[in-house]
């Protein structure tokens, strides 16, 4: 589960053993049978210096958090690099930083398994029949092998664990009108068991994958939220070292994502366009020092026409973090174009934000 725009807090189950994990801040609580908490933390965990999203993951020995960088374009921007927490039902709490850019390929009692491979071209025929994967395991070690199938997915029910692997690349299928249509063919490995048998993976009996039945496995270990959510323990990130240019490369990075506003598309005779029909007039501001700082854009526009509409974007998290504003002004311009018109009432001063 992507642990934003959601509630608060997400809970996991293993057995009688809750561990509800928050989904902004650094923190869980680890609740027993009997209603025993214990509130673990990792404030210091080395995110790197660009913001990130979690996903929390349920697993026979507890809860994962795996933290992925926001993405972007812009080379002045520090670099970001993933990181994961395992949070054990005991609250133990072992943490992996500095992991390549990764993508979560599931969890199992072995651990959260994870790949950097990229998505294959469809006619890439060999590039469907390797993959490298990284399992981090729960006592803080880590065991990597190449395989002869890609994986699309691994799942643990408790009782076994199942790996889906596509079966080499999809069946393309012309469409009547044009276009192709793809389907993807996987096969499914299960074994039982605590060991992991990741060197032999490929030797293993391969069966055809029952979707659905897979589909239902994930659905009933997805986190949920809370019936009783825990206070906040008030434990928040450990504020990162940026240097006086990093900050100024991330304020000026959101600047430019909109510094033309009034000119944003060009065709093929170079005549310039706004952003969103009829917007003008554009007005760019830095407020506030770091972590605090925003950067506010304000213009004229037909939806609002007594003043100003204004959108204001963070620069940095709470942990003082670069946010990338990649596509924000395209983001914008939808707002603009397909939203209703903005609450006139709820302006200030002429301006009202959106």
């Amino acid at each position: 589960m992507d642990i934003r725009g959601r509630s608060e807090w997400v809970e996991i189950a293993v057995g009688p053993t809750r561990i509800i994990v928050h989904t902004e801040h650094p923190v869980a609580v680890v609740r027993a049978a009997g209603g025993d908490e214990v509130v673990v933390a990792w404030p210091n965990l080395d995110a790197g210096l660009r913001a990130v999203s979690g996903t929390v993951l349920g697993a026979p020995t507890g809860a994962w958090v795996f933290y992925r960088p926001h993405e972007s374009e812009d080379e002045s921007l520090p670099a970001g690099h993933s990181s994961a927490v395992h949070i054990g039902t005991d609250g133990t709490v072992t943490t992996f930083v500095r992991l390549a850019h990764r993508h979560v390929l599931g969890v199992t009692r072995h651990g959260l398994w994870l790949t950097s491979d990229s998505w294959p071209d469809r006619d890439d025929d060999p590039a469907w029949h390797r993959s490298h994967v990284t399992v981090l395991d729960p006592d803080g070690s880590t065991e990597n092998a190449a395989l002869g199938r890609r994986i699309a997915s691994v799942i643990d029910d408790g009782d076994s664990t199942t790996i889906v692997q596509h079966d080499g690349p999809p069946n393309t299928t012309p469409q009547r009108f044009g276009g192709k249509s793809y389907a993807y063919n996987c096969v499914s490995t299960s074994f039982a068991g605590a060991s992991l048998p990741l060197d032999r993976l490929d030797d293993l009996e391969a069966t055809p994958f029952d979707e659905q039945q897979f589909l239902t496995a994930m659905e009933s270990l997805r986190p949920t939220e809370p019936e009783r959510p825990p206070p906040d323990p008030g434990i928040r990130w450990d504020l990162v070292d940026l240097t006086p240019e990093m900050k100024n490369a991330a304020s000026d990075s959101v600047r430019r994502e909109f510094d033309s506003l009034d000119h944003y598309w060009r065709d093929q005779d170079d005549n310039s366009f706004p952003l969103s029909r009829g917007l003008s007039d554009q007005r760019i501001e830095t407020i506030g020092e770091w972590p605090s700082t925003r950067v506010a854009i304000s213009f004229t526009h037909p939806s609002y026409p007594n003043g100003r509409l204004r959108r204001t974007l963070r620069v940095f998290d709470d942990a003082g973090r670069v946010i990338p504003a990649l596509y924000a002004s395209v983001h914008l311009m939808e707002d603009l174009d397909t939203k209703l018109p903005p609450d006139a009432g709820a302006a200030r001063d002429g301006v009202l934000d959106i």
